[in-house]
């Protein structure tokens, strides 16, 4: 493997204090070469002063980073890339881990939080990026959730990309729904994001959309001035069958082919760090019985989901801003439920802005969900069982302010201090009152 002397991470979301370590000046190994047994040996480094190959020991391996915190997850991957040899053929990888740990309290029972006060250990999160040979890409990413009685591993990402050339890419797998800017840009690793949670409208779990998707996916970008117009479309699974599982679940093998996916975006028309775009999806949720759905039991839905958003996460300005209309339908020719052709629709939108000053950056965020009834029916794919004594997962009448502060106390690491005033119409609930504390890390 060969040292690196020097790894630059291009300009990010909040300033932070350039970090350099150190280091004897070390001049780059040679191309590695495949040894007898068929792994990879590095040609030593060798002293830029005198040209003689410096012991094992005194070789330097360290990395020294002269940046911003990168924009999103997929820049602070591909500003980790190192790279390894056999033979001829190289190949450049990154290893990447992103975990956090909290502490909460509310005035009311609302989602994880409770009036007790109560530590929590978050998600932690391991992300494995390579570069081929013949300009293909691997990506995998695992999840890890500590549970007392029983632990959770979840694959989020595993697909193959294959780029032709800077204009164009193909990708088959598991990954992220490329819908609005948030979803795919701060997917995982709470370090990265400027608030402590994700909106409401696109949580992992108890979310409103397909945050997944599993099938092929596809891009082009087209160069206008110093920016581009992207289009990426996709088509395949973006929500399975729920079996015994939650409906974010993609935990079968073969997954069934029931939706598509398209976006347009703009970046750096206007301003370098400037996305604006559109977006949509259409799936077919499937069928469910009774047990699983009895409010609308053997019966399919269709989806339909729309999208704008704005995002400017530049230095020392960060804002961003989406919104979605979500349209579950059942098709007219399905009368096993009465219910042909009924609708309902739910809205979400939310708005983060943020202002560093150095290491700190203060930011609030605005939410808001709100949805309609059919006939005084629930939307039956959010509210499968409505007469349930447990309150549904997703919020659907919900009006949130966030106001935050958030501390960067290294470069791979934060703490964010928030206060959350969270209005639950649909629960009954008036104001819940909650502060929470969160520090995070990535590397």
């Amino acid at each position: 493997m060969k040292s690196l002397a020097r790894l630059v991470i291009f300009a990010g979301l909040i300033p932070s204090v350039a970090y350099a370590q150190p280091a004897r000046p070390v001049t780059p190994a040679a191309p590695a070469h495949a040894s007898a047994a068929g792994g990879a040996t590095a040609a030593p480094a060798t002293d830029p002063a005198t040209g003689a190959a410096l012991p094992p020991e005194e070789e330097d391996l360290s990395m020294t980073f002269h940046a911003a915190r990168p924009v999103d997850m997929q820049a602070f991957a591909t500003g980790s890339l190192q790279e390894i040899s056999i033979g001829k053929a190289k190949a450049r990888y990154a290893l990447n881990l992103f975990g956090d740990v909290g502490f909460g309290v509310a005035s009311k029972p609302e989602g994880e939080l409770r009036p007790d006060p109560a530590f929590a250990v978050g998600v932690m999160d391991m992300l494995f990026s390579a570069e081929l040979e013949g300009k293909i890409v691997a990506t995998s990413e695992i999840s890890f959730q500590y549970e007392p009685n029983n632990p959770l591993a979840e694959l989020e990402r595993l697909h193959l990309r294959w780029n032709p050339n800077k204009y164009a890419f193909v990708e088959a797998g598991r990954f992220h729904t490329d819908i609005g800017y948030w979803n795919v840009a701060y997917h995982h690793g709470k370090w990265l994001q400027l608030p402590i949670e994700r909106p409401r409208s696109i949580a992992l779990h108890g979310g409103l959309l397909p945050t997944h998707w599993i099938g092929v996916q596809g891009g082009l970008k087209a160069p206008v001035g110093k920016g581009s117009i992207n289009l990426i479309g996709s088509m395949g699974s973006a929500r399975d069958p729920i079996g015994s599982t939650s409906h974010q679940s993609h935990g079968s093998t073969n997954t069934p082919f029931n939706g598509g996916h398209l976006k347009l975006e703009t970046e750096g028309l206007l301003l370098r760090d400037l996305h604006m775009g559109v977006a949509g999806i259409y799936d077919r949720i499937a069928s469910e019985a009774a047990f699983t759905r009895p409010a609308l039991p053997d019966q399919g839905i269709d989806e339909y989901v729309g999208n704008v958003f704005i995002a400017y996460p530049s230095i020392p300005v960060t804002l961003i801003a989406e919104a979605y209309e979500i349209l579950h339908k059942i098709p007219v020719g399905d009368t096993a439920s009465g219910l042909a052709g009924a609708k309902w629709r739910t809205y979400g939108v939310f708005a983060l802005a943020g202002y560093s000053f150095g290491k700190f950056t203060p930011y609030v965020k605005g939410e808001y969900v709100t949805n309609t009834a059919n006939n005084d029916n629930p939307d039956p794919f959010y509210v499968p069982e409505p007469k349930s004594p447990h309150p549904p997962a997703v919020a659907l009448k919900m009006t949130e302010l966030t106001l935050g502060m958030r501390i960067d106390t290294s470069v791979w690491s934060a703490l964010k201090v928030e206060y959350r005033a969270t209005k639950r119409t649909d629960l009954g609930i008036p104001l819940i009152h909650a502060a929470i504390v969160n520090w995070s890390f990535g590397i």
